[in-house]
C-alpha cells in the first residue's frame, strides 16, 4: 500500500540529531564565488565550524584542541566558546568543553519543517517490522550520507549501531552509493571530485573508474547491493527515495550480517518492500 496525506496521519515524535555539518571549507568557496565577505558573517562560519568539531569520537576537548582541529586562533576559540555556552549550546567541565541537549533545537527545526517525524517514520517503521530490518532514511550532506530517520525494525535482530544524525561515506554503502548514482549528473561528477574515497576493508571500492561502474549498475537495476565494503561480513541494500519527477529526495537502506541477504528469494522480497516504502514516503515528502 502507498500511503499519501489523506490516507496516512500519525501523531509527532520528538527528533534529535547529533551532529551539525562538517566540511565547512567547501561551503566557504562555493560563497566566495558569489559573494563578497561583506555579505557574509565570517564570525557566524567560525561559530559552525566550532561545533562541528564535535563527534562521536570528539565528544569533549579543550580549547586547545578545537583550535588544531578548525584551524582558528586560540582566542577566536575562547570567545566563541564562551558565546555558545552562555547560549547553552556547549558547557565546560575541567576545560573539556562538549555539546549540550539544546544543540538538537538546531536540527529539530529541519526534521520538523520536512515533517519527517509525522509522515516518514511511521511508514519506516511500518516496513521495518514486515521486513524485519532496521531502515534508514538519509540525505546528502556534502559529501556524505546523514540518516534523517530511523527505525530499529525488531529489537531481536542485529543493529549496527546507527541512528538519526550518523554520517556514511558515500562510495563504502549501499545508502550512500544509491544518493550518489541517482542524484542529478552534474551534482554526481561534483561529489566523485570531491570524495577521497578510503578503503574500510580489502574490499572497498577505491577507484574511481569501478565506483563509477558500480553507480552505473546500481541505477540500471534501480537498487544498490555492497557486501563487505564499509565492514567485513555485513551487506547493505539501499534504494532510491525520489518524486515522481526523478527528482531524488533521499535514500533508505538496510543493513544486517551476510547471511540475512544470501537467498536470492529472500533478497529480492526485502529489495521489492524497500522499494515500496522508498514510494509510500516519496509521496508524502
Amino acid at each position: 500500500m502507498i500511503y499519501n496525506r489523506t490516507n496516512f496521519c500519525y501523531t509527532p515524535k520528538t527528533w534529535a540529531i547529533s551532529q551539525v555539518p562538517q566540511n565547512l571549507s567547501e561551503v566557504n568557496v562555493r560563497m566566495s564565488e558569489t559573494l563578497s565577505d561583506k555579505e557574509i558573517s565570517l564570525t557566524f562560519m567560525k561559530g559552525l565550524q566550532v561545533l562541528a568539531v564535535f563527534d562521536a569520537t570528539n565528544r569533549e576537548m579543550t580549547i586547545s584542541d578545537i583550535a588544531k582541529k578548525t584551524k582558528l586562533n586560540r582566542t577566536v576559540v575562547r570567545r566563541l566558546l564562551l558565546t555558545l555556552e552562555m547560549m547553552n549550546y556547549v558547557e565546560c567541565r575541567n576545560r573539556l568543553y562538549r555539546l549540550t541537549p539544546r544543540i538538537l533545537r538546531l536540527a529539530g527545526g529541519f526534521l520538523q519543517s520536512r515533517e519527517i517525524g509525522k509522515y516518514a517514520t511511521p511508514i519506516l517503521t511500518n516496513y521495518s517490522r514486515i521486513i524485519r530490518e532496521s531502515i534508514s532514511f538519509a540525505m546528502l550532506d556534502g559529501d556524505e550520507a546523514v540518516y534523517v530517520a530511523h527505525s530499529p525494525g525488531d529489537p531481536a535482530m542485529i543493529t549496527m549501531g546507527f541512528t538519526v544524525g550518523s554520517r556514511l561515506p558515500l562510495h563504502a554503502t549501499a545508502i550512500g552509493r544509491t544518493l550518489l548514482s541517482f542524484v542529478e549528473q552534474n551534482k554526481q561528477q561534483e561529489l566523485l571530485k570531491s570524495i577521497s574515497p578510503r578503503a574500510y576493508t580489502p574490499c572497498t571500492l577505491t577507484d574511481k573508474e569501478d565506483i563509477i561502474e558500480s553507480l552505473k549498475e546500481s541505477a540500471s537495476l534501480g537498487y544498490c547491493l555492497v557486501q563487505d565494503e564499509f565492514e567485513e561480513g555485513v551487506t547493505s541494500l539501499g534504494v532510491p527515495v525520489q518524486h515522481e519527477s526523478g527528482t531524488l529526495i533521499g535514500a533508505l537502506g538496510i543493513v544486517g550480517p551476510n547471511p540475512r541477504f544470501s537467498d536470492k528469494e529472500i533478497l529480492e522480497n526485502k529489495k521489492e518492500l524497500l522499494v515500496e516504502c522508498a514510494a509510500s514516503i516519496a509521496a508524502i515528502l
